[in-house]
Protein backbone atom coordinates (compact mmCIF):
# COMPACT_ATOMS: atom_id res chain seq x y z
CA UNK A 1 0.00 0.00 0.00
CA UNK A 2 3.08 2.45 0.91
CA UNK A 3 4.50 1.68 -2.04
CA UNK A 4 1.20 2.70 -4.08
CA UNK A 5 1.45 6.35 -2.35
CA UNK A 6 4.93 6.84 -2.78
CA UNK A 7 4.90 6.55 -6.71
CA UNK A 8 1.81 8.92 -6.89
CA UNK A 9 3.51 11.45 -4.40
CA UNK A 10 6.44 11.05 -7.09
CA UNK A 11 6.81 13.92 -9.67
CA UNK A 12 5.92 13.48 -13.34
CA UNK A 13 9.28 12.86 -15.49
CA UNK A 14 8.61 16.27 -17.43
CA UNK A 15 8.10 18.04 -14.04
CA UNK A 16 11.96 16.91 -12.73
CA UNK A 17 14.85 19.32 -13.76
CA UNK A 18 16.82 17.02 -15.95
CA UNK A 19 13.64 16.77 -17.75
CA UNK A 20 13.89 20.35 -18.11
CA UNK A 21 17.26 20.41 -18.66
CA UNK A 22 16.62 17.71 -21.71
CA UNK A 23 14.21 19.76 -22.87
CA UNK A 24 15.99 23.32 -23.06
CA UNK A 25 19.19 21.49 -24.53
CA UNK A 26 16.45 19.63 -27.61
CA UNK A 27 14.95 23.05 -28.20
CA UNK A 28 18.36 24.84 -28.50
CA UNK A 29 19.72 21.73 -31.13
CA UNK A 30 16.71 21.88 -32.86
CA UNK A 31 17.50 25.99 -33.30
CA UNK A 32 20.85 25.48 -34.14
CA UNK A 33 20.01 22.93 -37.18
CA UNK A 34 17.46 25.21 -38.04
CA UNK A 35 20.01 27.88 -38.88
CA UNK A 36 22.31 25.01 -40.41
CA UNK A 37 20.34 24.13 -42.65
CA UNK A 38 19.17 27.32 -43.99
CA UNK A 39 22.75 28.24 -43.87
CA UNK A 40 23.87 25.31 -46.22
CA UNK A 41 20.88 25.27 -48.34
CA UNK A 42 19.44 29.23 -48.73
CA UNK A 43 15.93 28.69 -49.44
CA UNK A 44 15.13 29.19 -53.47
CA UNK A 45 13.15 32.17 -55.16
CA UNK A 46 9.56 30.48 -55.40
CA UNK A 47 8.29 32.31 -58.18
CA UNK A 48 4.89 31.76 -57.06
CA UNK A 49 5.52 32.81 -53.62
CA UNK A 50 4.83 37.04 -52.99
CA UNK A 51 7.77 39.04 -53.77
CA UNK A 52 10.60 38.50 -50.68
CA UNK A 53 11.25 41.02 -47.85
CA UNK A 54 15.28 42.38 -48.59
CA UNK A 55 15.52 42.82 -44.98
CA UNK A 56 15.25 39.04 -44.17
CA UNK A 57 17.49 37.75 -46.29
CA UNK A 58 20.51 37.20 -44.08
CA UNK A 59 20.64 33.71 -42.44
CA UNK A 60 18.76 33.22 -39.64
CA UNK A 61 16.42 36.12 -40.20
CA UNK A 62 13.31 34.08 -39.40
CA UNK A 63 14.86 32.72 -35.94
CA UNK A 64 16.07 36.25 -35.55
CA UNK A 65 12.29 37.72 -36.67
CA UNK A 66 10.36 35.18 -34.80
CA UNK A 67 12.57 35.79 -30.97
CA UNK A 68 11.72 39.58 -32.06
CA UNK A 69 8.05 38.59 -32.66
CA UNK A 70 7.93 36.45 -28.97
CA UNK A 71 9.47 39.25 -27.43
CA UNK A 72 7.52 41.91 -28.06
CA UNK A 73 4.86 39.76 -27.64
CA UNK A 74 5.77 38.98 -23.95
CA UNK A 75 5.88 42.94 -23.28
CA UNK A 76 2.48 43.43 -24.82
CA UNK A 77 1.09 40.92 -22.56
CA UNK A 78 2.45 42.57 -19.22
CA UNK A 79 1.07 45.86 -20.71
CA UNK A 80 -2.31 44.49 -20.94
CA UNK A 81 -2.31 42.72 -17.61
CA UNK A 82 -1.29 46.00 -16.49
CA UNK A 83 -4.36 47.29 -17.72
CA UNK A 84 -7.00 44.48 -17.23
CA UNK A 85 -6.05 43.18 -13.86
CA UNK A 86 -8.49 43.63 -11.14
CA UNK A 87 -7.96 43.98 -7.28
CA UNK A 88 -7.81 40.19 -5.29
CA UNK A 89 -10.78 41.48 -3.37
CA UNK A 90 -12.67 42.40 -6.59
CA UNK A 91 -15.24 40.18 -5.55
CA UNK A 92 -15.52 40.75 -1.64
CA UNK A 93 -15.04 38.25 0.89
CA UNK A 94 -18.21 36.39 0.48
CA UNK A 95 -19.85 37.01 3.36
Amino acid sequence: MSRDRDERDAPLFWVTRRAARIAVVALHVVALLAVAIEILFPFSGDPHAVERVQALDFPASYAVYGFVACVILVLLGILLRRLVMRDEDYYGSGR
